[in-house]
Parts: structure tokens; C-alpha cells; sequence
């Protein structure tokens, strides 16, 4: 099989943005990781997660953006910014992962989603389960042993 070429965009101080390097790394079978990228302070803002990139390549955004040999990337910036990279990336032919929430201006979404369709690549973002009322339900009846 054929591995992907992936770099990621960004680190949040509060998003799962180690977990998901820490998975591409974990997943060397499926995953050529090209290197990251520090986008908005966030050297300064997020100095004690960089720790992840410990061994790997610090890239520029431009760098990613325009290297044909990284087919994909994911988003991990803060929450304000997904949108703009997200955006950038597949403007670029990436296909990508962003952290959630999807934007904070559904305008922006829907140009995101629009160039993802055009373009034929792939959007992926993180989901939060545990705030979805039929998970809510599920984990009840659990609890209250109404499951086999």
C-alpha cells in the first residue's frame, strides 16, 4: 500500500492536535509524515505541545501548501483560524482533517465545503461524541444496565 504524505498545520493549546500527530506517528504503516508547520504565535502560544514534534521536519505553511509530494493535511490551529488554512489547504489540492468546530461564520464553511467538492478532495473534521443526544442515551442505559 501506498503511503500518504501528511503534514500538519498548526497546534492549539487546547485541541487534540498532539493526539493526532501522535496517531500519524503511531500509524508509520499508512503515514509518510513531511513535516508541520507554526502558523500565528503559536511557537509562543503553545510552547509546552511542541514537544510532539520532537524528530520531525519544521516546515513553512508555503512550504506544505505548494510541496505536490504532500497529498493531505491536517488543521490543528486555533479555532478562530481552521477555516483560513482548511481553506488554503485545499485550494492547494490537499486533501484535509480540521479540528472542530467547522467556523465560526457558516459563510466561510460553505466556501470550504464548496472548494472541497470541486476540487474532489477529501474533508474530514473532528466530531465531540460525547455531546451528541443519541451517545448521551446510549452511555445512560449503560449505567443503568438496560443493555444486555
Amino acid at each position: 500500500m501506498k503511503k500518504v504524505r501528511i503534514a500538519q498545520i498548526g497546534m492549539n493549546k487546547n485541541s487534540h492536535g498532539i493526539q493526532i500527530f501522535q496517531t500519524l506517528c503511531q500509524h508509520s504503516e499508512v503515514f509518510d509524515i513531511a513535516g508541520y508547520a507554526l502558523v500565528e504565535d503559536e511557537r509562543e502560544n503553545c510552547a509546552k505541545r511542541l514537544h510532539v514534534f520532537e524528530g520531525y521536519t519544521e516546515l513553512t505553511l508555503d512550504e506544505i501548501l505548494n510541496d505536490p509530494t504532500i497529498e493531505a493535511v491536517t488543521v490543528e490551529t486555533d479555532e478562530i483560524h481552521l477555516t483560513k488554512y482548511a481553506t488554503l489547504a485545499i485550494e492547494h489540492g490537499k486533501h484535509i482533517h480540521m479540528e472542530k468546530p467547522g467556523s465560526q461564520s457558516l459563510a466561510d464553511f460553505e466556501k470550504l465545503i464548496e472548494a472541497a467538492k470541486t476540487s474532489g478532495k477529501v474533508f474530514h473534521t473532528g466530531y465531540m461524541y460525547r455531546y451528541n443526544p443519541y451517545v448521551k442515551e446510549i452511555i445512560r442505559k449503560v449505567r443503568a444496565g438496560e443493555l444486555g
